[in-house]
């Protein structure tokens, strides 16, 4: 299966650097112009499937893929955002203060450190993980969509390339960008990575 990965548009919380995990916000103008384009490019390639998490800024973005493919969403579970608990619509200097402790522990681990109520995020790697081998049974020799968040994305690559999860940050995924990469049953692949020519077209 080859698989594209997108990654949502811009939302208020991305553009003013707020954490978000599961809250459920629209795009902005901004983030519907990379959606749109975004489809665009995807509605020149041989799309079998769209697959999409169930937050609104995926669904949203999505929906634009579905209009220009005519290939209606499913969305699933594994693909969601990490569940940043406590902490979600934080900005860093507010976390600063009144959780120093996971801040350090995340620094030295943070695959697997926990924030206060939510997820790790090598649980969230893991079910995206899961879910892409999921959809790989259904969609043998054909071309998916995935429209999902950051850390899936990255988990993703990270499962791929036999890398821990920490080294997460080894991938730059930019909102609205597109990742492909090809399943396997004995080798996967990262075929294009953080591609985001298309968002530059006026």
């Amino acid at each position: 299966m080859k698989l594209t990965l997108l990654r949502h548009g811009e939302t208020i919380a991305n553009r003013d650097k707020l954490v978000l995990g599961r809250s459920n916000v629209p795009l902005t103008t901004v983030g519907v112009a990379q959606a749109i384009k975004a489809a665009e490019k995807v509605s020149q390639l041989p799309i079998a499937a769209i697959y999409c998490s169930p937050f609104q800024r995926a669904i949203q973005t999505a929906s634009y893929a579905t209009h220009k493919t005519g290939i209606p969403s499913i969305v699933l579970q594994g693909l969601r955002e990490m569940d940043s608990g406590e902490m979600e619509g934080m900005k860093m200097d507010a976390m600063q203060i009144k959780y120093p402790e996971y801040l350090k522990q995340w620094g030295l681990d943070p695959s697997n450190t926990r924030p206060p109520g939510g997820d790790t995020m090598a649980e969230v790697h893991q079910r995206a993980w899961n879910s892409i081998l999921d959809i790989s049974k259904s969609h043998t020799n054909e071309h998916v969509l995935a429209v999902t968040h950051l850390f899936p994305i990255q988990g993703i690559l990270c499962k791929i390339s036999k890398m821990h999860s920490n080294n997460y940050e080894q991938f730059k995924v930019e909102l609205g960008s597109l990742t492909t990469v090809l399943i396997e049953s004995d080798n996967n692949s990262i075929i294009k990575f953080n591609e985001t020519s298309h968002l530059n077209i006026v």
